[in-house]
């Protein structure tokens, strides 16, 4: 069956700031029902290593980064966010759960990451682009390729079609309210992936309770 085109979207910060304060509160309940399979087969894919410096971009109210601290004791964990309500549930989260682990977490944007060139092992990224303008993402998707070391890997999981006739409704959804899914909407950005400077490993489909998401582990290709 064809796909319906990509729909638009406009980037705003402070609208996205106002929203995701609105939703900070619920946003784990909806992340275990439709985002935690898809974020677990992510990892699973993507063999991190005990000892790898890790960033997560939208790194939310933690629950991903923190669960990952607990498993790699000895690696070092980074998150940025643009929402100051989502740090907060996240930095909570770091000193119940991972108070033992190396973390910084820290307010800021990805379209220009506050971090050094080639500093990462990995970068994760779940649930955003598919916030995002189709045209901005070669310049996100570049901000994560500027901070990977070479051959670092990137971890994306994303909003998808799905496969099955069973995940219709949230596509629709998307189209015909998108208020109810603070806008994010199905994406493919295999391509924009690719053309980044990005050789993907691995991609599968994961539905969850009916939500389908997409997940690509690629690599930076050396220079």
């Amino acid at each position: 069956m064809p796909q319906s085109p990509i729909l638009k979207r406009n980037f705003d910060a402070a609208s996205v700031k106002k929203e995701y304060a609105n939703v900070a509160w619920v946003y784990d309940l909806w992340g275990a029902l439709t985002e935690s399979k898809a974020q677990a087969r992510l990892v699973d894919l993507a063999d991190l290593k005990n000892g790898d410096r890790i960033l997560e971009v939208a790194v939310g109210t933690g629950r991903l980064l923190a669960s990952l601290a607990e498993r790699f004791p000895a690696s070092e964990f980074n998150g940025v966010d643009l929402s100051p309500a989502m740090l907060a549930r996240a930095r909570k989260r770091f000193k119940r759960k991972a108070q033992r682990a190396t973390y910084d977490l820290r307010e800021g944007s990805a379209y220009a990451l506050p971090y050094a060139d080639a500093g990462f092992d990995a970068l994760i990224n779940t649930y955003m682009l598919d916030l995002l303008p189709l045209e901005d993402q070669p310049r996100v998707l570049g901000e994560f390729h500027r901070v990977l070391k070479p051959g670092g890997k990137l971890l994306l999981a994303y909003f998808s079609n799905g496969a099955r006739r069973r995940n219709r409704l949230w596509p629709w959804l998307a189209k015909h309210f998108p208020a109810l899914l603070t806008g994010c909407r199905p994406i493919e950005p295999q391509e924009a992936v690719k053309v980044t400077g990005f050789s993907i490993l691995a991609q599968e489909e994961v539905s969850q309770n009916t939500f389908p998401s997409a997940i690509i582990v690629a690599r930076k290709n050396p220079v």
